[in-house]
Order: C-alpha cells, then sequence, then structure tokens
C-alpha cells in the first residue's frame, strides 16, 4: 500500500469523526489538549468502519465501527491502527508494518533522565497525553531499540512483557572471514 493510500484512508476516517465520537472519547479519558495537540502535528484519529482480512490486517469496509490512528515515524505515515472503544487492547493494522505509537520517543528518550512511559494500549497512549510509546507488534526487531534507554515506567504487566522481550536472544547471523587475497599486478 502506497503512502499516499494511507494518508487518504486516515483523512476520511478523520472526516468521519462526529461530535459523539468526540464525547465518547473523552469520556474514556483523553484530554481535549491531547486531541488538540496531536491535531496541530497530524491527523489525531479518525472513525471507520473496518473489517478484518486475517493477519492482523484491516480493510474499510464492513458494518464495524473502528477508532483509526495513524502511526508516523520520522514524520513519515507508515501505518493505521484500528481499535474499537469497548475493546482497547486489541488492534489491527492497516499495512503490518508499525512497531509502535510514536517509534520516535525511543530516540528522544535515549538521551533523557526521564523515564521512557510505555502504555499497554493505543487508547492508553491517548489517555497519556501521546507522550510516550505503545507497543503495537511484540516480536517487532525495533523492541530491542529500548535497550538505549535509561530508564522506562510501565504497569505491571507491560514490564513483565517487555522484560521477556529485551531478553530473547537477539538474531545473530553466521559470519564467516574471508580469507585475505593479494591483488596480483
Amino acid at each position: 500500500m502506497k503512502q499516499r493510500d494511507l494518508i487518504k484512508e486516515i483523512e476520511n476516517a478523520c472526516r468521519g469523526v462526529k461530535q459523539a465520537h468526540l464525547d465518547r472519547i473523552r469520556a474514556l479519558g483523553v484530554t481535549s489538549c491531547t486531541i488538540a495537540a496531536l491535531g496541530a502535528v497530524q491527523v489525531p484519529f479518525g472513525v471507520m468502519n473496518c473489517e478484518s482480512i486475517g493477519g492482523g490486517i484491516f480493510q474499510p469496509g464492513g458494518d464495524t465501527p473502528y477508532i483509526l490512528q495513524p502511526v508516523y515515524d520520522d514524520d513519515v505515515l507508515i501505518d493505521i491502527v484500528a481499535w474499537r472503544t469497548i475493546e482497547p487492547q486489541n488492534w489491527l493494522w492497516r499495512t503490518g508494518s508499525a512497531w509502535a505509537l510514536n517509534p520516535d520517543a525511543v530516540a528522544a528518550n535515549s538521551w533523557q533522565d526521564e523515564p521512557l512511559s510505555i502504555d499497554a494500549t493505543p487508547l492508553d497512549w491517548l489517555r497519556s497525553s501521546a507522550a510516550g510509546l505503545c507497543i503495537l507488534n511484540w516480536d517487532a526487531p525495533e523492541i530491542r531499540q529500548l535497550l538505549r534507554i535509561n530508564s522506562i515506567i510501565a504497569d505491571p504487566h507491560i514490564a513483565r512483557q517487555l522484560r521477556g522481550a529485551l531478553m530473547k536472544p537477539a538474531y545473530f547471523p553466521e559470519i564467516r572471514a574471508r580469507e585475505a587475497f593479494r591483488n596480483a599486478a
């Protein structure tokens, strides 16, 4: 899927947001300030009917409304996650390429003394001012980037899951020494 298609989908979903959706998301603990701050730099969220097509991927359509959140990496839209307010712990990806909401927080936090906050769900991430990180794919190799962080704060379940993910042996390729050769002139 091309980036322009992702942009078009999230913009369409944003146009689908009605006052009732804003009221619902605020009732779930997301502040108007967070929505406004996100809206100043990106589409904060959208609403669209979606359906799962397997493998954790969704497509527009179906009868079920979802909250759609764009996922940016270095200011580039790389994916969209879709979740329902009644099940924020379950989400779907549009492309499957996003490992976390706000992955830029890792690089921004790697030199700071403040702990990096990791939220359990996209809704929790919005509730906490969209300032930390929400891991979307616990099997992604990018999780190893968190080893550069001085301090992380997370709820107990996420802390346990994170310890397990970071303690997994890292892939290490076979390395062979190349035989030296002489340039025959």
